[in-house]
């Protein structure tokens, strides 16, 4: 027995390699080869057994060996979809007719038919093979077989002879067609069926359910030629496609597919469409295609009607259309983005129109690739984006830009400081950094209204842009000051000082003249400058801007309407200022603070009081005078806490003391600062002080300056005057030093005034400081005050303030500022 070969003919690789794996499996022992095209001529009639045909779903015709009545193979297995019956019926009648045998099964798509599609070709093999006429035997078997093909058939089918009468018909055809199958098996012509149908009504009125390629024939009678493809709906809502195909013999073959589902998938696309179409419309956004070449398709969206540019880029690339923000690099990166068929996203266009008005776009797209793999285009949207675009200038605007003057703000400056000392080194330059501040500018804007003010400070921008290069920058640093930033500085460093200077006094200049305000006011002003130069390597920007700031108030400190140069050296003796302020601050919060007392005695050099003094004991420095740090004290606001600790401290100790019988009498002066005085609850502190210690109010003596006394006298007086109806009293320190005035001095609730070290000094040697020092004793006794005074070194001295009636002494002659201990031991009794 020979062995069979089997030519097995399938575009679908996967669904071969599958069905030819079981046929390997099967141990038939046939020789299955695939064979890569159904056109293969008329090998199938030589040499092979049998030929499985398996068309490709989209297939709409049989090839010519497989359809004809001659040239096909002794077997042939149709796997067909069944959208493709029509075929397989096309081909069973050419096989019988020829006397060739012919099968064919449905195909699934989950592929459950692959082992009923070998039992068939089996099945097809071990037929015998029937060369020429078939006996009448074989043929009753053949027609067997085809009724039972027709009858599986989804579609429905009818054969009409050349006498035009139906002669073959499936039992499809009746279902689709809502006929008695007695109608058909009397053979009608297809007039006399035609006729019956419209009586029933099945075309519809006017023929109305029947498309207008077949209504003219329908209408007609069905005589006369048959379209070959056309559309008919029935009276329940289905859609059956009719197919005529006309035989040799003069007959006709017609088929009825259902495509109802066919056609309400496509309606539903075509809705989709419509939705799309219209939803285009209505967005901003637009929808566009480009194909492989990336030209423009289509551009769909209310937008693409409304800009005649948008239309003007069908048949363009863009790189055609051009942007103005794109370079020819920018164009290149983009192409290789699409030529590696990536999405891209938000890709921003900028349009320029001949009128010079700026508009934007932004695309987003993404590639469409056929089922082979091959490129067919990119689709996507655009969206105008110039509103968004404007709005992200606004914000960068009000971000980096001042919005009363327009001048950049801190931020930008900052932000070009740092790129200029970048640039440095590339450049070996030098730059400078003006720092402008308006000399008395709260003056106007108190007298004249902020919006004068603001007026001013818009017209002084003007004026220093006109002073500077298109290259420099001016910024607007905050409030009234300005600063100006200098690049490209030719030259040794004096050359590129020199230049800034210029330009400095070319500033003053400008700000100088009148600046014409509302109302016909001109108002006049200077400026406060400071100046810092630099080059490679250069500081930071903050550390440049500090600077420009410490020359600035340089200048404001030299009385204004100046230009100053950053020195490094005072810089650094304000550095050193600031760490000892945070020293002392630490030093406060630490414990680090204590008293020391200097004894004040009689006449006859009895210790009757203290003056308590504080000192610092640094934990490097060692121990710290007061006049290192009380002054650094009153400008940062630290005396404030640190008086109240003096006083606090002070008054504890006076506690401690009265339990000591040769302690319980001294009096202790407490040194208090203007601004500690000033402090609005300063009385209540003094007053908590002495309740939380136990000490005798009448033991403690505030000191007082004069300068105390210039502003505010009346409020300072109150209370002076509450302490004082306490027992608190109170000394006028440094007499004569300051601004003395009988008028307040008879005024205040004073008990002592202290004659200033210097007049004491040179008492015995300046005839002005005798005179001063005699004429503040007999003031004194005029005003019944007691007098101490300070600074008594020597016994020459001591015995000149006797001898002019002074009661009272401070100085090193009686002791230096000790602690408490040691003034302890010197009033200690001496043993009898």
């Amino acid at each position: 027995m020979n062995t069979a070969r089997i030519a097995w003919i399938d575009p679908d690789a996967a669904h071969a390699r599958r069905a030819l794996g079981l046929l390997a499996l099967s141990g038939q022992g046939w020789l299955a080869l695939q064979v890569p095209h159904p056109q293969f001529g008329a090998a199938p009639a030589r040499g092979w057994s049998a030929v499985v045909l398996c068309l490709a779903a989209q297939a709409g015709e049989l090839p010519d060996w497989a359809g004809g009545d001659g040239g096909g193979p002794d077997a042939l297995l149709l796997c067909v979809w069944p959208q493709q019956e029509g075929l397989a019926a096309r081909a069973l009648r050419a096989a019988a007719r020829a006397g060739r045998r012919c099968d064919y099964l449905l195909r699934s798509a989950s592929g459950d038919h692959v082992p009923e599609l070998l039992q068939r070709l089996g099945a097809l093999l071990q037929e015998p093979s029937v060369p020429g006429v078939a006996e009448p035997s074989d043929v009753r078997q053949q027609l067997a077989c085809l009724q039972t093909a027709l009858a599986s058939m989804s579609q429905g089918i009818f054969q009409t002879g050349p006498d035009g009468r139906i002669n073959v018909y499936n039992r499809r055809v009746l279902e689709l067609l809502e006929l008695p199958e007695a109608l058909l098996a009397r053979r009608p012509t297809l007039a006399e069926l035609t006729q019956v149908q419209t009586r029933r009504g099945d075309y519809g009125q006017d023929f109305g359910l029947i498309d207008e390629r077949a209504r003219d024939y329908v209408r007609g009678g069905a005589a006369g030629a048959a379209p070959a493809v056309y559309r008919r709906h029935t009276l329940d809502g289905r859609t059956l496609e009719v197919r005529t195909q006309a035989l040799p013999d003069g007959g006709l073959v017609r088929t009825f597919a259902d495509v109802s589902d066919y056609v309400r998938v496509h309606a539903e696309l075509q809705r989709s469409e419509a939705r799309f179409r219209s939803l285009c419309d209505l967005s901003s956004d637009w929808y566009w295609e480009q194909d492989a070449e990336g030209r423009f398709t289509d551009i769909a969206g209310v937008a693409a009607h409304r800009e005649a540019w948008l239309q003007a880029l069908h048949g363009r690339t863009l790189s055609e259309a051009g942007a103005a923000n794109m370079g020819e690099s920018d164009w290149a990166a983009h192409r290789e983005h699409l030529g590696a068929r990536q999405p891209f996203r938000e890709l921003e266009l900028k349009r320029v129109s001949p009128g010079g008005e700026v508009s934007w776009i932004a695309l987003s797209g993404e590639p469409v690739v056929s089922a082979r793999g091959t490129l067919l285009g990119y689709r996507g949207v655009g969206r105008d984006i110039s509103g968004r675009k404007r709005a992200e200038a606004e914000i960068e605007r009000l971000a980096f830009y001042d919005a009363l003057t327009g001048l950049p703000n801190r931020r930008l400056l900052l932000d070009r400081l740092q790129r200029s000392c970048a640039g440095l080194q590339r450049s070996r330059s030098h730059s400078a950094l003006l720092f402008i501040d308006l000399d008395h500018f709260k003056n106007l804007n108190d007298n004249r209204g902020h919006d004068v003010g603001d007026r001013l400070l818009c017209m002084v921008a003007r004026r220093l842009r006109q002073c500077v290069r298109a290259s420099d920058t001016v910024a607007r640093f905050g409030g009234d000051e300005f600063v100006v930033l200098v690049d490209e500085l030719k030259g040794e460093p004096r050359l590129a000082r020199e230049g800034a200077q210029r330009l400095a006094r070319k500033i003053a200049s400008a700000l100088a003249q009148p600046f014409p305000l509302e109302g016909g006011y001109t108002h006049h002003t200077t400026c406060s400058m400071g100046l810092t130069l630099f080059s490679y390597p250069a500081q930071s920007a903050d550390e440049l801007l500090k600077q420009a700031d410490f020359a600035m108030y340089q200048a404001k400190a030299a009385g204004r309407n100046a230009l100053r140069l950053f020195d490094p050296g005072v810089l650094a003796q304000m550095r050193a200022r600031t760490e000892l302020e945070t020293e002392l601050r630490h030093g406060l919060a630490r414990g680090e603070l204590l008293l020391h007392y200097q004894p004040v005695v009689n006449a006859a050099g009895t210790i009757t009081g203290a003056e308590a003094l504080v000192r610092w004991q640094h934990p490097t420095r060692g121990l710290v005078a007061p006049g290192e740090f009380i002054a650094l004290a009153e400008q940062t606001g630290l005396i404030l806490p640190l008086g109240r600790w003096v006083l606090e401290t002070a008054c504890m100790q006076l506690a401690t003391w009265a339990a000591q019988p040769a302690m319980q009498s001294l009096v202790v002066s407490v040194n208090v600062s203007a601004r500690q005085f000033r402090q609005s609850e300063f009385a209540n502190q003094v007053l908590a002080a002495l309740r939380a210690s136990g000490a005798r109010p009448q033991a403690l003596r505030l000191e007082l300056t004069e300068s105390l006394l210039l502003t505010d006298t009346e409020e300072m007086i109150a209370k002076m005057e509450q302490l004082r109806a306490q027992g608190v009293g109170f000394s006028l320190d440094d007499f004569g030093t300051g601004y003395s005035s009988l008028s307040y001095l008879k005024r205040l609730p004073l008990d002592q005034l202290k004659i200033d070290r210097g007049f004491v000094r040179d008492v015995l040697i300046d005839g002005n400081d005798a005179a001063i020092v005699r004429t503040i004793l007999g003031l004194a006794r005029s005003l019944d005050l007691q007098v101490v005074a300070e600074g008594v070194e020597t016994a020459s001295q001591l015995d000149f303030l006797r001898r002019h009636g002074c009661q009272a002494f401070q100085g090193y002659l009686f002791g230096r500022p000790a602690p408490a201990a040691m003034l302890e031991l010197a009033m200690a009794p001496v043993p009898a």
